[in-house]
């Protein structure tokens, strides 16, 4: 099965959007999580029954226990030098994500620019997905309906305040998503 490691704030934005993490088992990928993005993985924002929205502690544990995470951490020598390198640019989860990508051949999933930018460098040459690419894996994979794909997105926006910035490729798809109208009956 091909590697995915995830950071924080991408993290965050699935977890946020489903509820939960449960949702990565139906995507053909091993799932990893660097040990920097999970010590800053720590809450998240849900609401109350009344609609207002709380922080929450965020517990990975049984994410890890379960197998759907691996916790991943620099090993080799070329590893922990790509992360200093990385973590003069790029916060401490995507920085370590994304050595530890280019070294093992993981996908890197994220939403930061700037990581984003680094990993499409010839010397990096790491591949990327973003949160709303994997929004659309699991739309293919799962065939959610068109109200559950938009309280998805509208959960992310909302709990996790993301959304792909202006200059995105996935603006356009994210956008049409929370436009559909379901069909009536």
């Amino acid at each position: 099965m091909p590697g995915r490691i995830i950071d924080c704030c991408s993290l965050l934005n699935l977890h946020t959007g489903w509820g939960g993490l449960e949702n990565l088992r139906l995507l053909p990928y091993a799932w990893s999580i660097c040990d920097a993005a999970a010590r800053e993985s720590e809450f998240t924002r849900e609401y109350t029954e009344s609609g207002a929205i709380i922080e929450v502690p965020l517990d990975l544990g049984p994410h890890i226990q379960s197998g759907l995470l691996q916790v991943a951490r620099p090993e080799t020598a070329d590893e922990l030098a790509n992360y200093v390198q990385f973590a003069t640019q790029i916060d401490d989860g995507e920085a370590q994500a994304l050595a530890i990508a280019k070294s093992r051949g993981y996908t890197l999933l994220t939403d930061d620019r700037k990581a984003l930018r680094i990993a499409r460098r010839p010397d990096v040459a790491v591949a990327t997905v973003t949160t709303a690419g994997v929004l659309r894996d699991w739309q293919a994979h799962r065939s959610p309906t068109v109200a559950e794909l938009r309280v998805v997105i509208e959960r992310i926006q909302t709990l996790a305040r993301f959304a792909p910035n202006k200059d995105s490729p996935d603006r356009t798809w994210w956008l049409a998503q929370l436009q559909q109208q379901p069909p009536t009956a």
